[in-house]
Parts: C-alpha cells; sequence; structure tokens
C-alpha cells in the first residue's frame, strides 16, 4: 500500500510540475503578447494543447500504478511521442526568445529593424536543428542519410523552385528598404505596405485595391519609399494670377495661406516662386511640407482651397479663357442687391458706435461694406499690424490671441460681433491677433468709406466718441490719463479720443 502510494504522490508531482511549467511558459508568452497588443494565434493554443497532453500520455505511460498498466505504448509510438513533445517544447522556447530577444530587446528597446522573414527563417531553423538533434538522440535514426540527397534531385528541385528561391531571398533584402505601413511607389503603383512575406510585396492603393507584386520582381524596379528615411515629404502645387497682382504680394499671400492649412508643416516653412509669364497670367510654384503622406490629397484640395478663398479676398484674379453667356434680369438683380443692403445695413446698426447713424447713412455704409470669407486657421488681422478696417462677423467663430502658442487664445468672438473698431477710426496698431476658428463670413467696413461719411456729417464724430468713451476699459482711460500727464493736457478723454479721430480722417 506505502508503495502504491509513493507512485502516486510521483505521479501527481510529475503531472503538477509539468502543468506549472507549462502554465509558466504559456503565460510569459500571453503576457508579452498583451504587452505588445498583439493577438494570440489559435495555432499558438493547439501546439500548446496538443504537447501538453503528449506530455501526460508518456507520464501515465511510464507510470508503474497498477491501475495504469493498461497503457502499454509501443516502444516506436512512444519514441515518436517524445520526439513530438520535445519539438514543441522547443518550439514554444523559440518563440519566447524570439519575443524577449528580438522584438523586446533589439527591435523595441535597441531600435533595430529585423525582418518579419529573417525572424521566420530563424525559427525554422532552430526546428529544424533541433528536430534533426532529436530524431538522432530520441528515434535513433541516422541524420546523415536523411540530409544527403542525391545530387540530381536537388537539382531538379532547386531547378523547378528557383523562382519561390529567389523570392525568397529577395524577400529578405527587400524588408531592409521597406516596412509595412510605408507608403511606397513601386512598379508604377503607389500605396501602403500592408505585407513583405517569402514571396510578394503587398500594398493597398489609395482606391483600396490590394497589389501582390514578386519580391523579386520590386528589386528590378525603382522604389520610391515615403517614409524613408524621414516622414517629412514636399509638395507642390502650381497657381495662376492676374498680371496686375504684384509678384510679391502674391508670394507673400501664398504662403500665409499654406501656413493656415491642417497638416502642412510650419517648419521648413513653405515657400512661394514666380516660375513664368504667360499669355494672360503669372506662374507661380507653392511648395510645401507634410508629414503625414497618406494625407497628399487632402491636404493638397485644401491647399487650393484656401489659395482660391484668400485670392478672393485680396482682388487677386485667376485668369482663364472663357467664354460667358448670361442672361440678366435687371429687375431681379436690383431686387436681390436692395435686399442684400438692407441686411447689411441692420447688422451695421448692432454695432454700438454705428447705431448713432440715421438709417440714410447706415444705408450709405452699406452700399460700400464688403464682404469676406476666411476659413479655419487663417489670420485676420495680427497684433502689432497697422490696419484702417472694422470688421463684424456674420457668421462662423474667430480666437483673439495676445501673443503665440496654445495659451494666447483669451477670447471667442461669434456672429454679430466685431473688432478692429479703434483701428478703423484712430488708425492704431492692431492690438490683438484674430485666426478663424471655423469658417468666418465678416463684414468689412474702410476708413474710405467712414471718412466720406464723416465729411458729410462731421457732428457724427462727437456722437461716436460718446459712445466708444463710455465702452473704454479701465486699462484704456488709465493710458490715456498716463499720457495727459506726459504731455500736460488738461483735455477730457472724450476731447483726447475725438481730437485723434478728427485727426486721423484730416477734419482738423
Amino acid at each position: 500500500m506505502d508503495d502504491q502510494l509513493k507512485l502516486l504522490y510521483r505521479l501527481f508531482l510529475q503531472l503538477g510540475v509539468t502543468a506549472i511549467l507549462a502554465a509558466i511558459l504559456f503565460g510569459v508568452y500571453f503576457l508579452i503578447a498583451h504587452k505588445r497588443a498583439k493577438r494570440v494565434p489559435i495555432s499558438f493554443f493547439a501546439v500548446f494543447i496538443g504537447t501538453l497532453a503528449v506530455y501526460i500520455i508518456l507520464i501515465l505511460d511510464e507510470s508503474e500504478l497498477p491501475l495504469l498498466q493498461a497503457i502499454d505504448l509501443w516502444e516506436s509510438v512512444a519514441h515518436w511521442l517524445k520526439f513530438t513533445a520535445y519539438l514543441g517544447t522547443t518550439f514554444f522556447f523559440i518563440k519566447a526568445a524570439d519575443l524577449l530577444l528580438v522584438e523586446d530587446f533589439f527591435i523595441t528597446k535597441k531600435g533595430f529593424y529585423i525582418p518579419d522573414l529573417l525572424r521566420m527563417m530563424f525559427m525554422i531553423a532552430g526546428l529544424a536543428l533541433a528536430a534533426l538533434i532529436f530524431l538522432r538522440t530520441v528515434m535513433g535514426i541516422n541524420v546523415i542519410a536523411l540530409v544527403a540527397i542525391p545530387t540530381a534531385l536537388t537539382a531538379v528541385v532547386g531547378f523547378a523552385l528557383q523562382d519561390t528561391i529567389k523570392r525568397f531571398f529577395a524577400g529578405i533584402t527587400l524588408g531592409k528598404l521597406v516596412r509595412v505601413g510605408d507608403w511606397v511607389m513601386v512598379a508604377g503603383r503607389e500605396g501602403r505596405v500592408t505585407d513583405v512575406d517569402l514571396g510578394h510585396l503587398t500594398i493597398m492603393t489609395r482606391d483600396d485595391d490590394l497589389v501582390m507584386i514578386p519580391n523579386n520582381i520590386v528589386l528590378q524596379q525603382d522604389i520610391l519609399n515615403y517614409n524613408r528615411p524621414t516622414t517629412k515629404h514636399a509638395r507642390s502645387v502650381l497657381v495662376d494670377a492676374a498680371y496686375d497682382a504684384a509678384p510679391v504680394e502674391v508670394q507673400r499671400i501664398l504662403v500665409e495661406t499654406a501656413k493656415a492649412v491642417a497638416g502642412v508643416l510650419t517648419e521648413p516653412s513653405p515657400q512661394a516662386f514666380t516660375i513664368a509669364f504667360k499669355d494672360s497670367s503669372v506662374g507661380y510654384r507653392l511648395k510645401y511640407w507634410i508629414d503625414e503622406y497618406a494625407r497628399v490629397p487632402e491636404v493638397e484640395g485644401q491647399v487650393l482651397t484656401y489659395v482660391w478663398y484668400a485670392f478672393k479676398r485680396h482682388g487677386i484674379e485667376i485668369p482663364f479663357p472663357q467664354r460667358t453667356i448670361r442672361m440678366h434680369n435687371p429687375e431681379a438683380a436690383t431686387a436681390t442687391a436692395s435686399k442684400e443692403r438692407k441686411s447689411i445695413a441692420e447688422g451695421l446698426g448692432r454695432v454700438d458706435f454705428l447705431a448713432v447713424l440715421s438709417p440714410e447713412e447706415l444705408q450709405s455704409l452699406a452700399d460700400e461694406v464688403t464682404i469676406r470669407l476666411y476659413l479655419p486657421g487663417e489670420v485676420v488681422v495680427r497684433q502689432g499690424d497697422e490696419g484702417s478696417e472694422l470688421f463684424i462677423i456674420l457668421d462662423g467663430l474667430a480666437d483673439v490671441r495676445l501673443g503665440e502658442g496654445p495659451q494666447s487664445v483669451v477670447a471667442t468672438l461669434k456672429s454679430l460681433q466685431f473688432f478692429g473698431e479703434m483701428s478703423l477710426l484712430t488708425g492704431e496698431r492692431r492690438a490683438a491677433t484674430v485666426v478663424a476658428q471655423t469658417r468666418l463670413e465678416v463684414l468689412v467696413l474702410n476708413k474710405d468709406s467712414m471718412g466720406r461719411l464723416f465729411k458729410s456729417n462731421p457732428p457724427l464724430v462727437e456722437r461716436m466718441t460718446t459712445v466708444l468713451v463710455q465702452r473704454k476699459t479701465g486699462l484704456v482711460e488709465h493710458q490715456e490719463r498716463t499720457a495727459r500727464q506726459r504731455e500736460g493736457e488738461r483735455q477730457s478723454p472724450a476731447q483726447s479720443l475725438g481730437d485723434r479721430i478728427r485727426k486721423f480722417f484730416g477734419l482738423s
């Protein structure tokens, strides 16, 4: 009885140690895979469960318990089971070494690039070497006889598989040039690399088509990799402008417009060049840089869109040969224009210092204002710049910024709010930068329009000054008081501001 207990204890000990080692090995692999956010393949589970089952069968076969004497495997079957179990264990150790040493240490920590094909070769070579060793030690098979394949058969197989062998070794070389996720141009095809296997390079085109190109063919082509050695990539668009637009001004507008487009890098800064004098226009090239090649069509489209709106605001024409036939209805056009002017006059009347104007005066201003559109990210006015225009927001949002950086936004303006009144009335430099947060539509009132109104009705200066002084902040009042003390003036804030308005418009 004691002997049976000892045998039973040894059996459970062997089974327990085997189960614990298997659990540790599987747990290490699972934790590493979870850390790398990789899914454990079904094949791994199958090999793990199969290997563990073979070990259990071998342990039960070698047990001397009377109840298990019925399990008596043939010697050859037992040897093959041992061979399978040892080979499965070797697979797990090689897989763990691949994850811990190759992927975790060399690739992740050291930054080395080791192609998946090369890692697969190491695994296959390790399993092949282990199989030869186990065939010799466990099965007693002379492995030299297995390796000594007849020369004629080797030549035939090599000749039949020469394309496959070429692709295999080409794939190893190709792994150094492109990686999964890279955007490439190869064999006239542009796309993102989705796989580099033993035989083919697979890319996904912009039309979501998968293209598989044999590795040996790929190496015979020019490979343009948009992600190596850096993801930074330069793009250019061609733009035409009319001859009456100064080239230096057009170039400045092109550069500032490109900077406002999301996805365009500010470093290096966009560049604009005059490239040709054409029959009816001047040609320009706008060059900019991006770091996401996948967004090339999107960013290019946005750049051209922003340029169109910028040219429209600055009155720059994009000439093109055209023949236009228009059916003009004067009555309908007049009615539409009258309705628009009435709506604009109502918008002007919502500005506090313009509310003192009569309906006729508001209508006169409405005839002269312009409407401008700004796209997200575009600068409307810049802090410190000279200006003589008032902006009234019709639609959209605008950020008011003091200085630079993400913390520079001090306010957000919305529909029917305005800015730039002091620049319009006194010529002061812009006190802040205003940037379009969304698509922004504004009314623009300039100095010339206000000047004609003041000259026809000088008392308007006092009426507007009264409203502005009432809205003056404590900081502005302090600045006025400091300036008056320094200059020895005795004027009131209304007198001082009124004099500045008259001087700016040449009324005194």
